[in-house]
């Protein structure tokens, strides 16, 4: 079960074996179309963050805890 911090993540860092460990492919297929997926909190081009609070409270709703 992936443990998000409460520190701000980008999207490499979600998606990379120490969190969710999967594809970016997989992680746009699935999980971020979801409409109650966590908005990024800072956008600046390209560079987007996600509150590490959010995507566990996300990841927990998910998952039924």
């Amino acid at each position: 079960m992936p443990m998000f911090e409460s520190r701000s993540y980008l999207q490499k860092e979600i998606i990379d074996k120490d969190h969710l460990d999967m594809h970016l492919m997989t992680f746009y297929k699935y999980i971020k179309r979801e409409k109650n997926f966590p908005k990024p909190f800072f956008v600046s081009g390209n560079r987007k963050k996600w509150d590490g609070t959010a995507l566990q409270y996300f990841i927990d709703k998910k998952s039924g805890r």
